[in-house]
């Protein structure tokens, strides 16, 4: 579902923001954008879910969160982005607000290498797939020509995997029932805003600064989801929350002086 939200968005953003530029698309194109869906929607993911599994969602978080580091590295070796004492500060304020922000006061158990490996690994293919995003515009395709061909992409494979286990393993005729649910439309409405409307917002800002300065900014979303949880799920922000916040927000603020 979340899939079939990103791939609606992209294709009204062509249909109404700038048209698809086809024409551009080859071989390549269709590699990168295979390995940007692979690395940011699938394996990183799957990482994720290894590394929370063994090390707790808080730990888990915070470690994988770090990928703005590894995009700002990756950003001045090839493509030649400034590196500079304000950028490296505000990401690292970045990275640190958000690791306070997924602090939690339960104890977690102890720590896990395998789960440190995985956690470090989803970070390291997030980093690879927001650096396919930056290739794909230095190609010269368009935010929406990406933001369509990441859609269809992801939702070709999304299709397969769930046709393949649901279909052909378990054999469930009636599988597709699942998708008249009402939880369904909740997985659209996710795609939507981060498959469609968050990665096009992102390519749009890769236009304008460097994705050492876009990255860090966009990974301090979980202020803005600390804050909605407050009123739609009467959650209490807790100091160390707070002072996390405040991190992330001055680190964002300091990547773009």
């Amino acid at each position: 579902m979340r899939s079939c939200g990103g791939l609606l968005c992209a294709v009204g953003l062509v249909s109404f923001v700038h048209g698809a530029d086809v024409a551009r698309l080859g071989a390549s194109e269709a590699l990168i954008f295979a390995a940007l869906v692979l690395c940011n929607n699938v394996i990183g993911d799957v990482f994720l879910f290894f590394a929370l599994h063994r090390l707790g969602v808080a730990r888990g978080s915070a470690i994988a969160s770090s990928y703005p580091i590894l995009v700002a590295l990756a950003s001045y070796l090839f493509f030649g982005s400034p590196l500079t004492l304000t950028i490296i500060t505000g990401t690292l304020f970045v990275v640190a607000g958000v690791a306070l922000l997924c602090h939690s006061d339960k104890d977690e158990g102890k720590l896990s290498v395998s789960g440190l490996a995985y956690a470090f690994l989803a970070s390291i293919f997030w980093a690879a797939g927001l650096v396919f995003n930056k290739e794909l515009l230095v190609e010269g395709l368009s935010p929406a020509t990406i933001v369509l061909g990441r859609g269809v992409t992801f939702f070709t494979l999304a299709f397969l995997i769930w046709f393949f286990r649901v279909l052909v393993v378990k054999k469930d005729l009636n599988a597709w029932r699942v998708f008249l649910k009402s939880d369904s439309l909740y997985g659209l409405l996710a795609g939507i805003c981060s498959l469609g409307f968050g990665a096009w917002f992102y390519s749009r800002a890769l236009e304008y600064v460097s994705p050492a300065v876009a990255t860090p900014i966009g990974a301090s979303n979980p202020i803005i989801a600390s804050i909605l949880a407050m009123f739609v799920y009467k959650e209490r922000i807790r100091p160390s929350q707070w002072a996390g916040i405040a991190l992330a927000v001055g680190g964002s603020i300091l990547v773009t002086l």
